[in-house]
């Protein structure tokens, strides 16, 4: 029992000396981390335009985010989608909230970015 009581006295009196001296270095290695939240983000390839477009609705799956969850939950749509205009096909993820019909013709929303891809969302319902 002696030694729990110095392993415990021992600790306590670490942690009394040591204590700013953690915190420094938490905060000196957590400066870099934040710097790289934004590429994490995906911000070094930001939206710069957007533009509503119409589509019809050509195909629609069934996707599960995790096959091992239980029926109903974790479930989301991925629409194949003809974009009017272009005639282009694009494929859209959405959540299982309210389906959209094949044949169905839908507003979407064209997200061009900084450097030259082009996303497509849903507008919200």
């Amino acid at each position: 029992m002696a030694t729990a009581f110095s392993l415990k006295n021992r600790l306590l009196l670490f942690y009394a000396e040591y204590r700013d001296a953690v915190i420094g270095v938490t905060f000196f290695c957590t400066l870099p981390l934040a710097a790289l939240i934004p590429i994490a983000m995906n911000q070094d390839n930001p939206v710069v335009a957007t533009q509503r477009v119409m589509g019809t609705v050509e195909y629609v799956r069934l996707m599960a985010i995790n096959p091992k969850m239980a029926a109903g939950r974790g479930l989301y749509y991925t629409y194949d989608v003809r974009l009017d205009g272009s005639n282009a096909v694009t494929s859209i993820d959405d959540e299982v909230g309210m389906p959209h019909h094949v044949g169905s013709v839908i507003p979407i929303e064209r997200q061009h970015h900084k450097r030259g891809g082009d996303t497509y969302r849903f507008l919200n319902r």
